[in-house]
């Protein structure tokens, strides 16, 4: 078949129809179930133009080709990645992948009187009364060894100090809580400020709580708040570590305001050097920013229906794509809306950010609008309701092929729901390298048995629903994701349901290329190595569907490509070090 297509590609011209570039003497995973393996390609303004055997592909070369040798390396499509967030540069990770950084105070401060001692050595040069503001990482610090506030007023008893533990959880001191006018009585919905034996705070606020001490910092303290100089340089420093993880497409889960235009002037300074973006409008319908959610649906829907979703961006490398909301909080806290009491927490089924009614109005308005949207639910309860609502606005309003996904699906939801899924047409976008990071989390909030069902890939796959993998930063590297997925190692080494939940390699390596690409409308052009679409491509260490898979987590990118431009390579990387 692929010979038929070599001589197509070289009628006409010779001149005009030599390759630019040509890929030869690999081991080519293509991920084309008609030519699943090859051994070269051929490259014409950033376009494949040819696959196939070495010899064949390397008589299409012409004055100009250049021939690259990879010298029996694997090659793969170039990852696609359907869950990031712009932050910042990226930290080493132990699985060979990626967290957020932290401070430069509060790098490798991992225990609680280290992180005493660093907030003391900040309040001796702060200035009575102002914020101390950090971030630790959520990794190094599971739920039981959190410190409270008692812990930071020691040293900051004049001083409001609030320390981010992920995305999830603010851990503060007396003084932010009175800042913040918390007491008692202090009870937002959405998320919890948690309470000792007595009702007193204990210095955890988590998920929609945050809010309440958030409105209490000065602007320039907020997390995430920074220059617009300072934010394109993170940006840009973040989305180069991404391509040298072999990523060359991301789904930004979530953006707002001005961001898009920061986005937009970026790439059109330094594009070329950095993986394409899909990326989400986030909007906030529930308790994460208004205590009415009445007024969070007017506020959403006002902000969806001023966007033009082809105006956007102005760099090829850009589109707009599905308006995101969060229905519960995130495995961290932990604060995922359940189905059933978490195991160690009688009566406590986590927090519903966005209530069903201000979810179904929001969602609704968007998919008339011919908007694609793309939820955050990790719990199976968030799951259930997102699921019965999405019938809802799918039999008010039928649109064949809307691709509306979830985000994660963590916790495996009732049959009943995987079924409606399936019945609906949602996909899943899952992050199965939580199964590492979170997975102490887990433990702490589900009993053995829903523990070995957590992210369910196997469950979803089987009952034909389609899932795509990524990181949200838990953690960054589709080589950690896939070696989780395929091994199921969860965070202390220990399986957890391989046989049930687990995915072979071949079908991780597809999650994380041409199931991404499908699931933004971008199957024709990317996610495979074939004739016609782009030349996005990453160079690997190792064979990633021969080598044995508890050693996947080995594998390094050797080089990365994007549209046939070769924008990562390791060997330069370790010599200049």
């Amino acid at each position: 078949m692929r010979i038929g297509i070599l001589a197509l590609v070289i009628a006409g011209p010779a001149a005009a129809q030599a390759p630019d570039l040509i890929l030869t003497n690999a081991n080519i995973l293509t991920v084309d179930a008609r030519t699943p393996r090859a051994e070269a390609v051929a490259v014409r303004g950033g376009v494949i133009v040819a696959v196939g055997k070495a010899d064949a592909v390397g008589k299409l070369a012409g004055a100009g080709t250049k021939v690259v040798d990879l010298g029996g390396r694997t090659m793969v499509p170039g990852f696609y990645d359907n869950h990031i967030h712009l932050s910042g540069p990226l930290q080493p990770w132990r699985y060979s992948s990626m967290i957020e950084a932290v401070p430069e105070w509060l790098v490798g401060v991992t225990t609680i009187p280290a992180l005493v001692a660093a907030i003391k050595a900040q309040v001796a040069k702060t200035p009575k009364g102002e914020w101390i503001v950090g971030e630790v990482s959520r990794e190094e610090w599971p739920n039981t060894a959190l410190p409270s506030k008692a812990d930071f007023d020691a040293v900051a008893p004049d001083n409001p100090v609030s320390i981010a533990r992920g995305p999830h959880t603010l851990l503060v001191n007396s003084a932010a809580l009175v800042a913040a006018k918390v007491t008692k009585d202090t009870h937002p919905k959405g998320g919890e400020i948690v309470r000792d034996a007595r009702g007193e705070p204990t210095g955890k606020v988590l998920e929609a709580a945050r809010r309440v001490i958030w409105d209490a910092m000065p602007p320039e303290k907020l997390r995430g708040v920074s220059s617009p100089e300072q934010k394109m340089a993170d940006w840009r420093t973040q989305l180069r570590q991404l391509v040298s993880l072999g990523v060359t497409t991301a789904n930004v889960a979530g953006l707002r305001g001005d961001d898009f235009k920061t986005l937009d002037f970026i790439y059109g300074v330094v594009g070329d050097e950095l993986p394409r973006l899909r990326t989400q409008l986030r909007v906030y319908p529930g308790y994460d920013r208004h205590d009415d959610p009445e007024e969070g649906v007017r506020v959403s829907i006002k902000e969806i229906e001023a966007i033009d979703r082809n105006k956007v961006f102005s760099h090829p490398k850009l589109k707009m794509g599905a308006v995101k909301m969060s229905i519960d909080g995130g495995m961290s806290a932990p604060i995922f809306w359940s189905t059933k009491e978490y195991e160690n927490r009688p009566g406590f089924t986590g927090e519903q950010r966005i209530p069903d009614s201000a979810f179904y109005r929001t969602a609704k308005r968007a998919h008339e609008l011919g908007w694609q949207l793309g939820i955050h639910v990790m719990g199976d309860a968030a799951v259930v309701m997102t699921v019965n609502e999405f019938g809802r606005i799918l039999a008010e309003l039928p649109r064949a092929d809307h691709r509306n996904y979830l985000h994660h699906v963590a916790v495996k939801p009732p049959q009943a729901t995987i079924d409606k899924m399936a019945d609906l047409g949602l996909a899943v976008a899952s992050q199965p390298g939580f199964l590492l990071s979170l997975g102490s989390y887990a433990d702490e909030a589900l009993e053995p048995a829903r523990e070995l069902t957590q992210e369910p890939a196997g469950s979803l796959v089987k009952r034909g629903i389609r899932v795509s993998f990524g990181s949200d930063a838990g953690p960054y590297g589709p080589i950690a994701a896939i070696y989780a997925a395929v091994t199921r190692r969860t965070w202390n080494g220990t399986v957890k349901g391989l046989a049930e939940e687990g995915v072979s390699a071949a079908d991780a390596l597809r999650m994380h290329t041409a199931e991404s690409a499908w699931m933004t409308f971008d199957e024709k052009t990317l996610g495979s190595i074939e004739v016609g679409k782009a030349a996005d491509c990453a160079v690997l260490s190792a064979d990633l569907l021969g080598i044995d898979p508890e050693r996947i987590q080995d594998i390094k990118v050797e080089r990365t490509f994007i549209a046939g431009k070769q924008v990562y390579d390791r060997t330069t990387e370790v010599a200049a070090r």
